[in-house]
Formats: structure tokens, sequence, C-alpha cells
């Protein structure tokens, strides 16, 4: 089959770069940063699939099924780990979310075992991802099977459709400009790895304060500033994660930093992933996934290997030539 080129070498890019391998195309990934230094490297990683429907939750059940994969898998970077999801504000009961059976633990937090604030909860055996390793585990896959990698810069969809026939588009907030895309913004975000030892996992979605249990730390966040284009650590905002989390767990207390990261989501309305057909080729673009690209990734590639693979629509007949009638439909 004819290469494909792939841009982007965070999980999106990655995770499609895979997903084509597997179906037997070539593909040549380029990208600007290493898998190391893109926004993924620095996301909290837990696969959250709540409040998704449609063709999200339809990616979502996908990626779900890889990761409670990965989780045997040793070295992968994802573990299965036990967290509390709470709610502060939450009308009636917490009701069980539509993943519930898949998971081995999910059951609602009883109202006399809330902390004070909270209106819900829930615990949830989920996979968790320590994405320095788990996207090392994927470049690994993606060169043994024949990927070629290459950092560099893309400034043109078109010039890379010179070289082959079907380029995949995964390049994150890099969609605003490359795909001439305003819809596209970012959402940064900081995080924090730190050596203390939890036992179980925190979500406060509104307070978007969390701590998962990591198998090289403990990743503690977070922030989310809409339109912010900073990718340098602010150190207020490293003071306060910490203390957010400390109040929480602990043992933050005592805890060494280890790293601390930034990344900027891709923002959008919705997620794009659709095919656009130019003179000289096809461009699947896969971006826009926001907060929760890990928890959409392989849907989404298995997505792209499916549009890859089909047949494009044959052009319409000259008018007058060809039409179909009505009989031609029943």
């Amino acid at each position: 089959m004819p290469e494909i080129i792939v841009i982007g070498g965070g999980v999106i890019g990655l995770s499609s770069a895979l997903a084509l391998q597997q179906r037997g195309h070539s593909a040549r990934l380029i990208t600007r940063e290493l898998p190391q230094e893109t926004t993924s490297a620095a996301a909290g990683a837990i696969w959250a699939g709540g409040g998704l429907d449609g063709r999200m939750r339809r990616w979502a059940d996908d990626s779900l099924t890889r990761f409670l994969t990965l989780c045997q898998v040793p070295d992968s970077g994802v573990t299965l780990q036990r967290i509390q999801d709470f709610r502060r504000h939450y009308p009636g009961a917490m009701s069980l979310p539509w993943f519930a059976s898949r998971l081995a633990h999910c059951q609602r937090i009883p109202a006399d075992e809330l902390p004070g604030g909270f209106a819900a909860g829930l615990w949830l055996d989920v996979p968790i991802v320590a994405p320095p390793r788990y996207l090392q585990h994927l470049h690994g896959q993606f060169l043994a099977a024949g990927g070629i990698l290459e950092v560099r810069q893309v400034d043109s969809l078109d010039d890379l459709l010179d070289d082959a026939d079907l380029v995949v588009n995964c390049s994150g907030v890099g969609a605003r400009k490359l795909a001439d895309d305003p819809a596209v913004h970012p959402i940064r975000g900081q995080t924090l790895l730190v050596d203390a030892q939890i036992d179980k996992g925190f979500m406060d979605e509104s307070a978007f304060t969390y701590l998962f249990p990591r198998g090289d730390g403990a990743l503690l966040g977070g922030t989310q500033r809409t339109d912010d284009w900073r990718r340098e650590p602010d150190e207020g905002e490293s003071a306060d994660i910490l203390a957010r989390c400390a109040a929480i767990e602990e043992a933050v207390n005592s805890a060494n930093v280890l790293r601390v990261r930034v990344g900027l989501r891709p923002g959008r309305h919705a997620v794009r992933l659709d095919v656009e057909r130019r003179t000289n080729g096809r461009i699947i673009h896969n971006y826009g996934h926001g907060g929760i690209g890990f928890t959409l990734s392989w849907g989404c590639a298995l997505e792209v290997a499916r549009l890859a693979n089909a047949k494009p629509p044959s052009p319409p007949p000259p008018t007058g030539q060809g039409e179909a009638s009505p009989q031609d439909f029943v």
C-alpha cells in the first residue's frame, strides 16, 4: 500500500499511525516535537468517558477496550487504579455511568462517607496512563513496525500531498493554523509529578483538582486556562496545585516535585474527524480532542484506519447522461 503521512507526535498521532500500520499501511510520522515533549506528555491521562454520547462514546468505548488490555502488558505505562470521582453539585442520586459494566469495580459512595462540600461520588477502577512510559511504548511499536519519524515543522498540508496520496492531520492546537480552523484554541494545563505514594486517586472536576497514582509517582493537577499560549511553568500555579492536593492527601506535604509539565490542549466545540478531498489527494483530520485525548485516542485511531481504507465515492455522471430514475433506488 502507498505510504501515509501522519502529522503530530502526541497520543492522537502515534495511535493513528499504529492503527494504520496494523491495517497494512506504511506510515511516516512528522512532528514538530518528539513524543516526550508534546502536550500529551503533560496530561493527567486518565480514561474518563463519563458524559459522552454518540460517536464520542463509541470512540471512548473502543479506547477503554484497548487500555484494559494494555493494563496487562508490562512496561506499557498503563495501570488499573482505584479513584474517587466526586461531584459538588449533582441533582438527585448519582447514577452509575454507561461504562459501569465494563469496569472491575464501580459503585456509588454512600452519602455518609462523602467529604464535606460534595453531593455525590463514585468509586471507580479505571486505566491511568503514565504518559512518558506510554508514549515511549507507542513510539517503540511504531518504529518496530517500520515507521519513520521526522522532527520538523509542517507549514502546508498541500506540500505533503505531493509526497503521499493521504495525509492524516493530528496536529492538535497547531491545526488552528495548519488546517486554517479558527475554532481551535489552546487550553493551557499544568501538572506536577511528585514522589508521594498514594493508594487511591481523587478527582473533583468542578475545582479541576486531581491526584492520580501512577507507576512513576503521583500526578497532581491541574489548571485549564483558555486562550493561554504560554508553555513555561508558572510557579504560582504549582504552589496552588500543591496546596489543593495536600489538603486532600497528607502525603503530598512531604513529597518532592519530580517534574512540572505544561501542555496546550486543543480546544474546539467538537472533535474534527473527517475526510477532506483536495485535487491532489485526501486529508483525514483528527484533532480538537480538548482534555480527553487519551480517552478518545484509540477509538479515533481506528476510525482513521477505517476512513483510510474506504473507497472514495465515484464522481456523479454528467447531467443528462446515466441519471438515476426513482426505480434505481427501490
